[in-house]
């Protein structure tokens, strides 16, 4: 199956129609070229026009980008289409600095958006956010709070620009965002955290800090915590490093509580898929 649909016709189009900023017309190329299996254009069609929007504007050496970023993103945004969303909050979040709370307001709004994918794509601008915008990092703290776990999991989500194993403070932030969450009952933010984020992702590429982190929360009474720990091997990182996952699954083997124990007996299965024999 094709990564794309837009045709060069098509793209001739499109570059046209940056020109006169008749990103409507654009959108309704995306719309016309949607799959029946997410209801929007393929991820590669989609990421061409977001690229091609942000050449256009940071080419054309406007005195102030960011502005130009934020008006692009508005005028997209309001236009009805998941297409519209997707490619509009990522040119959105460029013009965080000129318009913060308006941005803001935004990105929530898109983090929260009851389609899954238009999710996974505001995931990916909070990151954008945060790695351009250090101050938006108290923004997310607060939103570890929030009452909707499709906000929470954003926060999870745009944590990795945070993991760079050659910056402390980073990592420490991060760890600082998934502490809140390691306590949270939502499947939808577990799923995400423990075998995701903390142990592929972090785990994998800042093995260190992550053990450090595992350490210490292993000592939290807490169902949703130790589930979180036991499925951070439950992947790519738990196969690489056995040992340790042994130490932890030891540990959590001897809690009573039904949550932990499907949690270890998933991940000791996993392990022993790459481990035959594998026993904690």
């Amino acid at each position: 199956m094709k990564d794309t649909l837009l045709t060069p016709r098509h793209k001739s189009q499109i570059a046209g129609y940056i020109k006169k900023a008749d990103f409507k017309k654009i959108i309704a190329i995306l719309d016309s070229i949607s799959t029946k299996h997410s209801g929007t254009a393929k991820m590669k069609d989609k990421r061409y026009v977001i690229a091609e929007i942000v050449r256009h504007i940071t080419e054309a050496n406007h005195k102030n980008p960011e502005r130009e970023f934020y008006k692009a993103g508005l005028s997209i945004l309001k236009i009805t289409s998941d297409n519209a969303k997707e490619v509009g909050i990522h040119i959105l979040w460029r013009g965080y600095r000129c318009n913060t709370s308006a941005v803001t307001k935004w990105l929530f709004r898109i983090t929260d958006d009851p389609n899954w994918e238009v999710r996974e794509y505001a995931a990916g601008a909070l990151g954008g956010t945060l790695k351009e915008n250090s101050a938006f990092y108290s923004t997310l703290k607060k939103w570890t709070k929030d009452s909707s776990e499709n906000i929470r999991r954003g926060v999870v989500l745009a944590a990795v620009v945070l993991r760079d194993k050659n910056d402390p403070a980073k990592l420490k932030k991060a760890f600082a965002l998934f502490e809140p969450l390691m306590y949270d009952s939502s499947v939808y933010v577990k799923k995400n955290l423990g075998p995701f984020i903390l142990g592929s992702y972090f785990g994998n590429g800042a093995t260190e800090v992550t053990m450090q982190f595992l350490w210490r929360m292993l000592k939290v009474k807490n169902e949703n915590v130790r589930w979180n720990i036991a499925m951070a091997f439950n992947n790519s990182f738990g196969s690489n490093h056995p040992e340790l996952a042994r130490k932890f699954l030891k540990a959590l083997s001897k809690d009573t509580s039904p949550v932990v124990q499907r949690a270890v007996k998933s991940t000791i299965y996993h392990l022993r898929k790459r481990h035959a024999g594998f026993a904690p």
